[in-house]
């Protein structure tokens, strides 16, 4: 059975090029735009395997988002990527105290994204 997946970047542009990529490794794509959008999906469509989460989004961080997402029942055995511009320590600590898995500073390579997620995910 395909993993479900779940995507939430503020780029369109992003979240269709993570969606080609992961949906050719079989994953089942669910996508949000926001934290918002992102918590609507996990009430409809969740639980997930696996979300990937940008940090600079409006509203909400994807930290901030990952931290919601665990706390709800139906997000607590998600394991979260974060994909960001973004690679300070304190920034990946505070997405560690969250519950992030891991972390990849884009622009990134497709098979360390598909590397990544299928680690945290085995």
């Amino acid at each position: 059975m395909a993993k479900k997946l779940l995507l939430c970047d503020d780029a369109p542009t992003a979240l269709k090029l993570m969606e080609m990529v992961l949906a050719d490794e079989g994953y089942e794509i669910h996508k949000a735009e926001n934290a918002e959008q992102a918590m609507k999906v996990l009430e409809l469509s969740g639980p997930f395997d696996a979300c990937v989460f940008d940090v600079n989004m409006p509203g909400k961080n994807g930290i901030e988002l990952s931290r919601d997402f665990l706390a709800h029942p139906k997000g607590s055995g998600a394991k979260i990527l974060i994909v960001s511009t973004e690679s300070s320590d304190h920034l990946r600590q505070a997405g560690k105290e969250a519950g992030v898995k891991a972390w990849i500073v884009k622009p990134f390579e497709d098979e360390d994204l598909i590397e990544v997620l299928s680690k945290i995910t085995a």
